[in-house]
């Protein structure tokens, strides 16, 4: 983002309160972070990836897992990769010292929706889908915690 963008000026004031902090380093976390809480949603392990999610988000893909499980629907999916990632904005509280990032990411993935029977009613395990989300990621800045909590989500 450009220096002197709110965004810019938000990053800068993120490594002023923890001069540790850097956003390739961060980027470099949240693309592994996508692939790991993309699939544990697939899979509809969310015992693995509750410590990384917001309250809300994380009761949101229980919901979306509940509902697939009632409708007798297994996922079969494997991740490809990141295509795209894109650091979009970046918001800091000063009084909280709550930092927030959005991220674009892109990510290809091959995924079977399969019913009761075991008929596959959704996808291919062949066919590359690529799968665009748009993700918040927050934390205070300054914390024990290293951890971002992935906050919002909008597919």
């Amino acid at each position: 983002v450009p220096e002197d963008s709110p965004s810019g000026k938000a990053l800068a004031e993120m490594k002023r309160v923890e001069p540790s902090f850097g956003v390739s380093d961060f980027l470099q976390g949240a693309r592994g972070a996508y692939e790991m809480i993309v699939m544990g949603y697939e899979r509809g392990d969310l015992a693995e990836i509750q410590p990384f999610l917001a309250d809300d988000v994380y009761e949101s893909f229980v919901d979306g897992v509940a509902a697939r499980e009632d409708q007798g629907l297994t996922i079969e999916a494997t991740f490809i990769g990141v295509r795209e990632m894109e650091l979009i904005d970046a918001k800091m509280d000063e009084t909280t010292k709550e930092a927030e990032l959005t991220i674009r990411f892109v990510g290809e993935l091959t995924s079977e929706v399969r019913n009761r029977e075991g008929e596959i009613v959704e996808g291919s395990s062949k066919e590359i889908k690529r799968q665009k989300d748009t993700w918040v990621f927050a934390r205070v800045m300054g914390s024990d915690d290293p951890n971002w909590l992935l906050v919002s989500t909008d597919g």
